[in-house]
């Protein structure tokens, strides 16, 4: 009994906020089909995905196994054709972790689908053992398995030795707490990472490292959370970014007006970024986005998915869970087109292999040997410190840092206050306590 009450305050709490954005419900989409659903608003990854997966079973397995994709016209009302079909005992077998949902919730109260269980059940393999357990293991809640990434990025930055010098930092001893201390001096203005965007995600970040959704606790009221906040505020309102910033990133970050760079995460796009790096006579250097624990490395999920408990064909669910982590046409091919970072160790080593670039970089329609002497060099950095990076991340956070602010959490239930706080139109203390007060309702009820 009390774990269903908890699912329906849970689900509740969704059912106000896509009330609140959208008023009343408009929403034509409909499905008669017994098949795994998957419910979207406009095309995205995972829609990708069962596509060519719908083509795989037609060949391989039969069309029972086929995914239907179930079109809405507006995020609002898909969650809440969602949250009400959940409480019903319905809604789609898919979910994916992009959709703003409570998913923290949803695992506690054992909406979510517990893949372990699940593959345990019908002793199948759904190629776990192929995948970067680090990231596999992300989120893993008293040992089960709700959520399953399929691509990732390592949670860094790109600068150049000589922006760090001109901050009297060094590679070893970054932080961000130095770089407050050090930026706070100085009268001349800076864009901390080319973005405004990026700085709003770089809070939320810098907030989340203070929750423990498992256990159901924040901790906001302590000093090193008070001090460390004010090193993060500082850093973004100081921050003068604008779109001529990120035009002239690369310019930017080596003469040091841009002090970080956050790179799509592919090999290739790394590879890109140290070599425009290289070829303006900087030095590229990886640092590490802000950590409470001092982890050597950590990531986040690009493209997850998760599965409701209410599905009626769960054994269906397997094979396509194999499909996504070990397809090389979705794990090698996909990780290409979305520049994000396959879990599949197989596909992460080929997209290394093929990575090579070579870039007109004064564009006169030819590769002088200079060019390419730039880009053979800066691959080999790039790939080098990369691998070193990947090779060291500890700990998967379950949200892309791309879109952090569009999480349910971030932007249903402590956005305003954070809005509010970065805006100055509250202090620090009642920031404080409205966010501690906000995150114990939404962990606790």
């Amino acid at each position: 009994m009390a774990k269903k009450l908890k699912i329906i305050v849970s689900v509740c709490m969704c059912i106000f906020i896509s009330f609140a954005f959208c008023g009343c419900l408009k929403n034509n989409a409909s499905s008669n089909s017994d098949r795994i659903k998957y419910y979207a608003c406009s095309e995205d990854s995972i829609c990708d995905i069962i596509n060519k997966y719908n083509n795989y079973c037609s060949e391989h397995l039969d069309e029972s196994y086929q995914i239907e994709i179930v079109e809405f016209d507006s995020q609002e009302d898909m969650n809440l054709k969602i949250s009400t079909e959940i409480m019903s005992g319905g809604g789609p077998d898919v979910l994916s972790l992009s959709q703003k949902l409570p998913f923290e919730k949803f695992a506690e109260n054992e909406t979510l689908l517990d893949i372990n269980k699940l593959v345990d059940s019908y002793g199948y393999d759904i190629g776990l053992g192929d995948c970067n357990s680090v990231i596999m293991d992300a989120e893993l809640v008293d040992g089960k398995r709700y959520f399953i990434p399929l691509f990732y990025s390592p949670d860094v930055f790109i600068t150049t030795e000589k922006t760090l010098k001109k901050y009297n930092l060094s590679p070893s001893d970054f932080s961000f707490k130095a770089l407050s201390g050090e930026l706070s001096g100085r009268k001349d203005s800076y864009s901390l990472l080319g973005s405004t965007d990026y700085c709003i995600n770089l809070f939320y970040s810098f907030l989340d490292q203070y929750i423990d959704y498992n256990n159901g606790r924040a901790e906001f009221d302590t000093d090193e959370f008070s001090e460390n906040l004010d090193c993060i505020y500082s850093l973004i309102k100081n921050d003068v970014s604008d779109e001529n910033t990120y035009y002239f990133l690369y310019e930017n970050i080596n003469d040091g007006a841009s002090v970080l760079y956050k790179a799509m995460p592919s090999f290739d796009s790394m590879v890109r970024t140290y070599s425009f790096l290289e070829y303006f006579g900087g030095s590229p250097v990886l640092v590490s986005n802000y950590n409470k624990g001092g982890c050597s490395s950590s990531a986040s999920v690009d493209v997850g998915i998760a599965f409701n408990n209410n599905c009626k064909n769960k054994d269906k669910l397997l094979p396509f869970i194999k499909y996504c982590l070990s397809s090389y046409d979705i794990q090698k091919d996909m990780g290409a087109e979305y520049m994000y970072l396959p879990v599949n160790i197989k596909a992460m080593d080929y997209t290394v292999d093929m990575t090579d670039y070579e870039k007109d970089f004064d564009e006169d329609l030819t590769v002088s040997d200079k060019e390419k002497a730039v880009s053979k060099s800066a691959r080999s950095a790039a790939i080098k410190d990369y691998k070193h990076i990947i090779n060291n991340i500890s700990e998967c956070n379950l949200y892309s840092f791309d879109s952090l602010s569009e999480t349910y959490f971030n932007s249903s239930v402590i956005g305003d206050i954070v809005n509010k706080y970065l805006n100055g139109d509250i202090s620090k203390g009642k920031f404080i306590r409205q966010l501690t007060a906000a995150t114990e309702i939404y962990l606790t009820e």
